[in-house]
């Protein structure tokens, strides 16, 4: 829902593309000091304690969204939402990683991943029509309200680690050094950071350049938005659990490829089906690289700490999410929203290519 509504914010209080770029940059700042401390504590054995803190965090800062009236109190809100997801979602990707063997791993992942897109699917699609016809009151009650009901359901069904399952277990995201040793955990860092830039951009503008240079309807909007994320749903179980069959790197790869060309033919796009073409095409792209990338990171951390290693991988995206809307929102502001897409795919373009380049070099270190 909020990544809808950024596209009607930037609108509604005439933001420019710098302050869109810095309402993205709010949502990462915050994980970037959190992650790793967060994951090392998890695999400590205090998961359910981290859950329940990121859902309690949550309540609140969807009501204060229902308040927002400006740039600064936007900024504030997604930094709070920052926390709370920084709190959920590593956690969450690390419970089914100890849960799972390793020869299904990745369909794990890609089935856990599923069940989230979905869940961003329908907020994208209700998001839109729910605003257009309530405003943005019953949306963010919504929002607190699933949380809240997250937070009982967590609370009671999900079991606390005991002290006998974390004596000896692998990791405990004590052994650090051991994880960034990894030629391939090394490798996936370097690429997850170029590919951020690029994803930030993409998540950012798309919303803007919808509602505000097309003039798409809050009701199209939240289509567009919704593509992206049913597409994602629906390819990912499949994809990992090919990544399985298959190996990693080569739907890495692949799904960066389709990321690519959809980020270069963005700008061409001028209607509403167009639109949602393209964003079908990049959510497809995702469901093949998504669980493919989360699987080399817990294939890598399960032996370390998958939460921890899982919070590596968060954290090599928060400085391209960071940069990656700034420099979007210059770009869009000095040589107009096009050229922002065309830099989005540059930065993917260079990721795989440096991507393919390191994994031949150390063929015999890595598993593909």
């Amino acid at each position: 829902m909020v990544s809808t509504f950024i596209g009607i914010y930037s609108d509604i209080f005439s933001l420019s593309g710098v302050q869109v770029g810095l309402v993205g940059v709010a949502y990462s700042l915050t994980q970037l000091l959190i992650l790793y401390p967060v994951g090392r504590y998890a695999d400590l054995g205090h998961r359910k304690v981290l859950l329940l803190s990121g859902l309690i965090i949550g309540i609140p800062t969807y009501l204060l969204f229902w308040q927002v009236g400006g740039f600064r109190s936007l900024f504030a809100s997604r930094l709070l939402q920052g926390i709370s997801i920084a709190f959920t979602t590593a956690i969450g990707l690390s419970f089914i990683s100890i849960r799972s063997r390793e020869e299904n791993r990745g369909r794990n992942l890609g089935t856990y991943n599923s069940l989230r897109a979905t869940g961003q699917t329908l907020g994208a699609l209700g998001g839109g029509f729910l605003v257009a016809r309530f405003g943005f009151g019953v949306p963010y009650m919504i929002l607190a309200s699933l949380y809240a009901l997250s937070l009982a359901a967590i609370f009671f069904m999900v079991p606390q680690e005991s002290a006998k399952s974390r004596e000896g277990r692998a990791g405990g995201g004590l052994h650090l050094s051991e994880l960034l040793s990894g030629v391939q955990f090394r490798i996936q860092i370097g690429f997850e950071l170029f590919f951020a830039f690029a994803k930030a951009i993409i998540v950012v503008f798309i919303p803007v350049y919808a509602y505000a240079v097309i003039g798409l309807s809050e009701g199209q909007l939240g289509a567009v938005v919704a593509a992206r994320y049913l597409t994602f749903a629906l390819g990912q179980g499949p994809a990992g659990k090919l990544s399985d069959v298959v190996g990693r790197a080569p739907l890495v790869i692949g799904g960066g490829l389709l990321f690519t060309a959809a980020a270069f033919i963005l700008p061409f796009q001028k209607t509403f089906w167009g639109l949602l073409f393209v964003s079908g095409l990049i959510g497809i792209g995702d469901s093949i690289r998504v669980p493919a990338s989360w699987g080399i990171f817990a294939d890598q951390g399960i032996n370390t700490g998958p939460a921890t290693s899982f919070s590596f991988r968060m954290l090599a995206w928060r400085p391209g999410l960071i940069a990656g809307p700034l420099l979007g929102g210059l770009i869009k502001d000095l040589l107009g929203i096009a050229n922002t897409f065309y830099a989005a795919g540059a930065a993917v373009s260079t990721a795989l290519i440096g991507y393919a380049v390191s994994l031949f070099l150390h063929k015999e270190e890595v598993s593909l």
